[in-house]
């Protein structure tokens, strides 16, 4: 493998992993062309070559739109050749990610979102990783957008808790 395919595909695998869920191809697309790493036609090899060896998967949508996540293998990869990735194309990663309102994963992380669900009320979306991995997951119907938020505005606070009461009622 050419050693600059190879940090092309450190950036690729470090923005995935970086960020708390997949990421549109589209998103990881434009920052590596936009930032001149890579012209269309390497950036398409990368790919393949990153799907080839197992390090992310795929998923596309009905219209078309193509996800990508990072695997156990990617990030073994990552882990083990993070420093070929300088620091300065780290923040240039982070920032972008963040400034295309993706929050940044730490070891933990807890979340929350709602969305207009098929029946006319709302779902909402709760879930807590440690390392990448769902650790609890929750979705809850409700009938409002205000009752959305306010869920949410409480899961900020009480994740932890609920989470505990949950586990200990189980075990």
């Amino acid at each position: 493998m050419e050693s600059t395919i190879a940090i092309y595909q450190l950036i690729i695998l470090y923005l995935l992993h970086r960020a708390p869920k997949e990421l549109p191809m589209v998103l990881l697309s434009n920052f590596m062309l936009e930032n001149g790493y890579v012209n269309f036609e390497t950036l398409a090899a990368t790919y393949e070559e990153l799907k080839a060896n197992g390090y992310v998967t795929a998923r596309e949508e009905a219209d078309g739109a193509v996800f990508l996540s990072i695997t156990e293998e990617g990030n073994e990869t990552l882990f083990f050749f993070r420093n070929q990735i300088s620091d300065s194309i780290k923040k240039q990663a982070d920032d972008y990610l963040v400034k295309n309102s993706y929050s940044l994963t730490t070891d933990q992380s807890v979340t929350g979102e709602y969305y207009k669900a098929s029946f006319g009320g709302y779902t909402v979306h709760m879930c807590i990783r440690e390392n990448r991995q769902i650790l609890f997951e929750l979705n809850l119907n409700v009938p409002t957008e205000k009752v959305a938020r306010a869920v949410l505005k409480k899961w900020r606070t009480e994740n932890e808790s609920l989470y505990q009461t949950v586990i200990g009622r189980l075990f």
